[in-house]
């Protein structure tokens, strides 16, 4: 009877975990859970190492001016203010993004042509190319990332 029983819990246990949850590969969606307070930086990209979301671990947002909608405190283009200057008087709101601007610029992706011997790589796939995104910081995110065609500049 007890031996039964084991069976059947290992079998549910083997069961829930073939038909969970996959995980996604390079270039699938993801949303980062740390959004800056003013939004993302259009010139920078923001590398997210610890996303459950990704099969790599990896959510970046590449060159995405604004925030997710639904950020907290996001507004609509009309509705948001950037601020130049030193004007201790303005308060920055920051913009929502397009949506067609987070599915190009937000998704899953893993460090590509690694220098350093010890750190986890992987091949761009098709449609991705290996690109120069972060050259400072840790070694062991400091480097080279599969970048969605079309939206990097190689010079």
């Amino acid at each position: 009877m007890q031996a039964t029983s084991l069976l059947a819990a290992t079998a549910a246990v083997l069961t829930l975990g073939l038909i969970g949850c996959s995980t996604p590969a390079v270039g699938a969606p993801c949303l980062p859970e740390q959004v800056p307070g003013d939004g993302f930086d259009q010139s920078e990209a923001y590398i997210e190492t610890s996303s459950v979301q990704c099969e790599t671990r990896v959510c970046m947002v590449y060159q995405l001016a604004g925030a997710p909608p639904g950020t907290a405190g996001c507004k609509p283009q009309g509705e948001c203010r950037t601020c130049t200057g030193n004007d201790p008087k303005c308060v920055a709101i920051p913009c929502c993004a397009a949506q067609e601007d987070i599915e190009k610029r937000v998704y899953c992706t893993c460090r590509c042509d690694v220098d350093v011997g010890k750190f986890a790589e992987c091949s761009c796939p098709s449609g991705f190319t290996c690109a120069q995104v972060l050259e400072q910081g840790n070694a062991g995110v400091r480097g080279k990332y599969c970048v969605r065609d079309g939206t990097v500049n190689l010079d």
